[in-house]
C-alpha cells in the first residue's frame, strides 16, 4: 500500500543531528504532496525513546552522528520497533556503507547530495511497501504455525500413527504414536530413517509404490508389516493425502499407519478356515462317489455269487446224477464262500470306522507264520510263472500277535504283489528286527504306484485302476486297520515300472 493510499498522516522519526538536512527532509516532504507528521530528533537516546513509546511508519536514520554507533543503533531500533522500516540518511555517498546496512536490514537508503522529492516518496513507498508485506508474511507465517501446532495436537490425539513427508517420502515429522510404536528417536525416524522398520520382502514394493504416487501428486495406499520396538512386525494399513502449500507451492502429504493385524489374521483364518471347508467338501464328494462306485461293484459282486448259487439249486432240483449234483453243491459253496468274505471285509471295514475293530493277540512262531502265508499263495506264484521267495533274519522269533489277522494282511499284499507283476517277474517277502520293532516287506517287480496315487493307496473303496476294478478295494484298507490295531504302521513306497514295497512294523515282539 501507497503512502499516497493512507488516509491519515504518516508518522516519521527522522534521527539526524544535523539542522539543515533535517529542513531539507522537511522541504521534499512538502513538494512531494505526502501527508506526514515528522518528529525530528539529533539524539540516539532520545530516538530509542521515542521508538519504545511510539508507533512509526517509518524512520529515517542518518549514517553518520559524531559519538553515535549508528549500527548499534540500527539493532536497538529493530529490537524495540520491528515492523517499522528504517531507511539510512547518507551524506558521504558511499555505497558499500550503505549496502552494508541494508545487509544489517535497513530497507533503502538516501544519499543526501541526490535528495528529490520523488526519490524520497518512492524511498518512502518502497519502505513502507516493504515493511508491509513483511509484516503480512509474518503474520501469515504465525497463522500457519498457529494451525500447525493445533494440526499436530489433534495428530497426537488420534491412535493411529500419524507423520508428514515431502514428495521424495522424507519425514520431518511423526506424532507421538509414531514412537511409542517403534521406540525410535527423532534423529533415527526422521528424513529417511523409517525405512529401516519395513520388512524386507516388502521394503522395494512400498518404497516404489509410495514413490510413484508421490511424483503424480496422487493419494498412497498400502498394507505392509512394519517391526515395532519389541522386534515383532505388525500389520498396517498406511494413507497419504498431497498437502499443497500456498505460500511454497510445494505438496506434502500427511499420512497415518492403522493397525490391521487382527483383522488381517482374522482373514488368514478365514481363509484358512474357506479352505479347509472347501477341502472337506471335496472330500465328502470325492467320498460320496467312490461309496456309489462300490456300492455298485459291491452290488455286482453280491448278485453274480447268487446267481450261481441260484443256478447250482436249479440244477440240484433238476438232475438225479450224482456227479452233476456234487458239482452243482461245489459251485454253490464257493460261492457262498466268495459271498463271507465280501461281507466280512465290508463288516471290517466298518467295525474300523466304528473304532471297535478288535484283535485277539497271542504268541506265535512269527517265522512259522510268514512261511504259511507263503505257502498260500505259492500256486497262485507257480501257475503265473513268477518267482516267490521269503527272506527272514535270524532274530526273527517269536511274536505277540492275532495270527488269522496276520495271516489276512500278509495273503493280501502277497495277493496284490503277485496281482500286478507280470510272468517271469519276482516277489519277495522280507522280516527283520529294527530295535524292539519288527519290520515286514512285500517287494515286487510289477509295474509301480504313480507318485499322485501312493498317498491313497489305503484309502477305503479306492483303486488306482477305477476302470478295471475287479473288488470293492477294501483289502488295503483293512491291512491298515489290523496292522494299526496292532499298534504298527503300514506304508508303501514305489517307483512306476519297477515294482512297489510295501512295509508294516509291529511294536510288542517277544524274543
Amino acid at each position: 500500500m501507497s503512502p499516497d493510499a493512507v488516509q491519515h498522516p504518516m508518522r516519521i522519526l527522522v534521527v539526524d543531528d544535523d539542522e539543515l538536512d533535517r529542513l531539507a527532509l522537511r522541504r521534499c516532504l512538502q513538494e512531494a504532496t505526502i501527508a506526514a507528521t515528522i518528529e525530528e530528533t539529533p539524539s540516539a537516546e532520545v530516538a530509542l525513546e521515542r521508538a519504545r513509546q511510539s508507533v512509526y511508519d517509518c524512520i529515517l536514520l542518518d549514517y553518520y552522528m559524531p559519538g553515535v554507533d549508528t549500527v548499534s543503533l540500527l539493532r536497538q531500533l529493530q529490537t524495540l520497533a520491528s515492523d517499522v522500516p528504517v531507511v539510512i540518511f547518507t551524506g558521504r555517498g558511499d555505497e558499500e556503507v550503505a549496502v552494508e546496512f541494508m545487509k544489517l536490514g535497513a530497507v533503502d537508503y538516501l544519499p543526501k547530495s541526490a535528495l528529490t522529492p520523488e526519490r524520497l516518496a518512492a524511498s518512502l513507498r518502497y519502505a513502507i511497501d516493504t515493511a508491509r508485506a513483511t509484516q503480512e508474511r509474518r503474520r501469515v507465517e504465525q497463522a500457519l504455525h498457529a494451525r500447525e501446532a493445533e494440526f499436530r495436537t489433534l495428530a497426537n490425539v488420534i491412535p493411529q500413527m500419524a507423520w508428514i513427508a515431502d514428495a521424495q517420502g522424507r519425514r520431518y515429522w511423526c506424532n507421538d504414536r509414531w514412537y511409542e510404536y517403534t521406540g525410535l528417536r527423532k534423529d533415527e525416524s526422521l528424513g529417511l530413517g523409517w525405512l529401516s522398520l519395513h520388512h524386507p520382502d516388502h521394503f522395494e514394493r512400498v518404497r516404489t509404490g509410495q514413490l510413484e504416487a508421490f511424483s503424480r501428486g496422487e493419494a498412497w495406499e498400502d498394507t505392509f508389516p512394519l517391526r515395532g520396538k519389541d522386534g515383532s512386525y505388525r500389520w498396517f494399513l498406511a494413507r497419504a493425502v498431497p498437502i499443497r502449500s500456498e505460500e511454497s507451492g510445494f505438496p506434502r502429504w500427511f499420512g497415518t499407519h492403522t493397525d490391521i493385524t487382527d483383522q488381517k489374521h482374522a482373514e488368514l483364518e478365514r481363509e484358512r478356515l474357506l479352505d479347509l471347508e472347501k477341502r472337506a467338501r471335496e472330500e465328502a464328494e470325492q467320498a460320496a462317489r467312490a461309496r456309489d462306485e462300490v456300492l455298485a461293484i459291491v452290488a455286482h459282486d453280491v448278485r453274480n455269487p447268487l446267481q450261481t448259487i441260484l443256478s447250482a439249486i436249479s440244477m440240484l432240483s433238476l438232475t438225479s446224477d450224482e456227479e452233476k449234483r456234487q458239482r452243482a453243491l461245489d459251485i454253490a459253496r464257493r460261492s457262498t464262500q466268495e459271498l463271507q468274505r465280501l461281507t466280512s471285509d465290508l463288516l471290517d471295514v466298518a467295525r474300523i470306522d466304528a473304532g471297535t475293530f478288535a484283535i485277539r493277540q497271542e504268541r506265535v512262531d512269527f517265522r512259522a507264520l510268514l512261511h504259511e502265508a507263503i505257502e498260500r499263495v505259492d500256486p497262485q506264484a507257480l501257475d503265473r510263472g513268477i518267482a516267490l521267495d521269503c527272506r527272514i533274519e535270524e532274530d526273527v522269533r517269536n511274536a505277540s500277535v492275532d495270527r488269522d489277522r496276520l495271516l489276512q494282511v500278509l495273503s493280501n499284499l502277497l495277493g496284490n504283489a503277485l496281482k500286478f507283476t507280470s510272468t517271469g517277474g519276482r516277489v519277495v517277502l522280507r522280516a527283520e528286527r529294527h530295535g524292539a520293532e519288527l519290520q515286514v516287506c512285500v517287494e515286487d517287480s510289477g509295474i509301480g504306484i504313480p507318485a499322485e496315487s501312493l498317498p491313497h493307496v489305503f484309502a477305503r473303496f479306492w483303486q488306482a485302476d477305477r476302470a478295471s476294478r475287479s473288488g470293492a478295494g477294501l483289502g488295503l484298507a483293512i491291512c491298515k486297520g489290523i496292522v494299526e490295531a496292532h499298534g504298527g504302521r503300514i506304508w508303501a513306497t514305489s517307483v512306476v515300472g519297477k515294482g512297489a514295497c510295501f512295509y508294516f512294523t509291529l511294536p510288542r515282539v517277544d524274543a
